[in-house]
């Protein structure tokens, strides 16, 4: 009987000693785990310029618009300090009172305007430059309020299936840079292409400029805007699928990366510097009017 009773006790012990040990490889387990999530936690570069914004500012300043851009998309300051913004559906380009949002003037692309989905729009050398979503460039020059002006049509050979949506001059190779949201080509089915438009040659270079690798940034990354810094020269990119902002170098190594509250950024669509080198976000209303976010530059 007693040895009965020994061996019970034996079998528990042991069974109580297995269940300790399984319990702490299980701790050392997850906390390895854990110390490996911290050890693979991003980085940004010290030269990175996304540091000089607080885009995790609950409330920053906005500039709410009129109800003709509450589906804003593009945007641009020229060097005079105008703002300027284009929304998907026509060539009507605004020029926007920036301390209230009212519009100064408007003119067109045309008489009637052009009908296209019309994704950014940038200016450089006294031309602007105006994108679509099939990769179609279109270039004029600044009008007088109500004025139809005259263009010039670039054609790629992008298209609609490209998603093409940002735009970019690039004066380092006096180019434009066109960041696509759709597809990006057979040899970068998990990456997002930025393409480059040589306005010496007006053609587009058939090989990517950058590849954006997702693995490096997150799963669902479809960039919406993109816009070389006036400082370091990097390229700042923005999706509205997936509310993220990005950096990226010259020679396109990633060099920052930060979420975008979806509070204060319901889509972001475009994206623009002013002399000051304050960052500009324009946003769809989705169900309300659009509006700019406004980041100050932190020197």
């Amino acid at each position: 009987m007693r040895l009965s009773i020994n061996f019970i006790t034996l079998t528990i012990f042991c069974l109580l000693l297995l269940i300790l040990i399984a319990c702490s490889k299980d701790g050392k387990k997850k906390s390895g785990s854990s110390e490996n999530k911290s050890n693979n936690a991003f980085v940004p570069d010290s030269s990175s310029e996304l540091t000089k914004y607080d885009l995790s500012n609950p409330s920053p300043e906005n500039i709410k618009l009129v109800p003709a851009l509450k589906e804003i998309s593009g945007l641009t300051i020229t060097p005079e300090g105008k703002l300027f913004a284009q929304q998907d559906e026509s060539g009507i380009i605004y020029q926007i009172d920036k301390s209230n949002g009212n519009i100064i003037k408007t003119f067109s692309l045309g008489d009637p305007p052009v009908k296209a989905d019309f994704e950014d729009i940038d200016y450089t050398d006294g031309k602007f430059f105006m994108l679509t979503n099939n990769g179609t460039l279109y270039k004029f020059t600044e009008g007088a309020d109500k004025e139809a002006v005259e263009y010039e049509i670039f054609k790629t050979e992008l298209k609609s299936s490209n998603d093409a949506e940002g735009l970019s001059f690039d004066s380092d190779t006096k180019s434009l840079l066109i960041a696509l949201k759709g597809i990006s080509g057979e040899d970068y089915k998990n990456a997002k292409a930025v393409y480059s438009f040589s306005l010496d040659k007006n053609e587009l270079n058939p090989e990517p400029r950058f590849t954006l690798q997702l693995s490096e940034i997150k799963k669902v990354f479809n960039p919406s805007g993109i816009r070389r810094h006036p400082v370091s020269g990097s390229f700042f990119i923005i999706a509205a699928n997936g509310n993220e902002i990005i950096e990226i170098s010259k020679d396109g190594k990633l060099l920052n990366k930060h979420e975008l509250s979806a509070e204060v950024h319901k889509q972001p669509e475009g994206i623009a510097f002013d002399n000051e080198n304050n960052l500009y976000i324009s946003n769809e209303g989705k169900g309300g009017n659009g509006y700019i976010v406004i980041y100050p530059y932190k020197r």
